[in-house]
């Protein structure tokens, strides 16, 4: 549902002109990316048929949408359920951009109205807001703000439900405000493509408040068939401390979702919960990643061609990040209880060891050697093809 106002205009408009407008009439604007969260402008100076998301800068809410078509005609969408700011803004630009363009006229969902007319199609407008916040609304529904889609939960309609008419489309104002002012990254699916399937993955920042989907999900905007090809999902977690970004690790999303116990998170919406990547959850993490190292490094060894047998004892002892990103967990094992120490690694280029005897204070050089060797080896299986 939605109020569609088209603007018969011959002037020139630009970016520019755009962007001036809306500091004019105190808004924001901006375009939204490919899961309908917003983002910045890019494009060039003309403008024609990209719409463009314009909102209170005060009060953030749905905003409206501002599109030109090929001769520069305007199209101005609001969208049902509005916050009361929006309707606000999006009549009152209406009025400002035709006293400007000395335009006596516009269509509204087709109809011929008079630019006077618009205090009461503002009017109209709001009352028809107000029934459809207070009563239409459901548990599930997707509203597109001015910043991120938002899943309406259980709670808020209740909240809506249980309040008079009024008092329900000021709340429902402030809940769009308070859950869109702050700074959170809207984790999105990277999808990649690896033989006839793909790989989902979603990379998260440390220390950088996110907005993380309850369950795997292509949003709005994606193509929808990809989810049955879809083979993993994973989720990459990267720090960038010291102005450099580094691939921390890339877990399972099921493993992630336990590890984080995504069910006790703070709630976004229905659909979302809130997460930050701190020192804690980063310990955990490399409690996990250090499991998952020594249990590939013993089915290695399990192998008939190598030790062929599990080994008596295995300790993590160290780990680094070599100059071209690999990253690599070391380990000392024993064959038998009464045996040497012997170095062994599992690493992005693979799982080895050359059954050399461990030594702490040689470990990181030992281990970059078998680095070397792997990616030799790996470097000459390619040639081969």
């Amino acid at each position: 549902m939605s109020v569609v106002v088209n603007i018969k205009n011959k002037q020139k408009i630009t970016y520019k002109n755009l962007v001036d407008r809306a500091t004019k009439e105190v808004l924001y604007l901006g375009i939204y990316n490919e899961c309908f969260c917003l983002d910045k402008y890019k494009g060039s100076t003309d403008i024609r048929n990209q719409p463009f998301i314009l909102f209170s800068q005060k009060l953030f809410g749905r905003g409206f949408i501002f599109l030109l078509d090929d001769l520069y005609n305007i199209e101005l969408t609001l969208n049902y359920p509005a916050s009361i700011i929006d309707i606000i803004i999006f009549y009152k630009f209406i009025i400002n951009l035709c006293n400007d363009f000395k335009i006596k006229n516009i269509l509204v969902d087709g109809e011929k109205y008079n630019v006077l007319d618009i205090p009461k199609l503002q009017k109209t407008s709001t009352e028809f807001n107000k029934t459809i916040i207070h009563t239409n609304l459901k548990v599930g529904l997707t509203i597109f703000g001015c910043i991120y889609p938002i899943v309406l939960d259980e709670d808020l309609i209740l909240k809506l439900r249980s309040n008079n008419i009024d008092k329900a489309n000021n709340y429902f104002a402030k809940v769009l405000d308070k859950l869109q002012k702050p700074m959170y990254y809207y984790a999105k699916p990277l999808i990649y493509k690896v033989n006839k399937k793909y790989i989902a993955r979603y990379a998260l920042t440390k220390n950088v408040p996110t907005i993380f989907p309850k369950t795997t999900e292509l949003p709005f905007g994606y193509d929808q068939k990809l989810k049955d090809k879809i083979m993993a999902w994973n989720v990459v977690i990267i720090d960038d401390s010291e102005n450099k970004f580094t691939l921390v690790s890339e877990i399972p999303y099921q493993v992630f979702g336990e590890i984080i116990n995504i069910k006790k998170r703070t709630n976004f919406d229905q659909e979302h919960k809130l997460i930050t990547i701190d020192d804690s959850l980063l310990k955990k993490i490399k409690k996990y990643n250090i499991k998952a190292a020594t249990e590939k490094l013993i089915v290695w060894l399990q192998d008939f061609r190598e030790l062929g047998h599990r080994p008596a004892r295995i300790k993590y002892t160290n780990e680094f990040i070599t100059e071209d990103n690999i990253h690599c967990y070391i380990f000392k094992y024993k064959k038998t209880l009464f045996s040497k120490w012997y170095l062994g690694i599992c690493s992005d280029s693979g799982v080895f060891s050359n059954f050399q005897e461990y030594h702490k204070n040689t470990e990181l050089k030992d281990a970059l050697n078998i680095i070397e060797l792997l990616k030799t080896y790996w470097q000459k299986q390619v040639n081969k093809k």
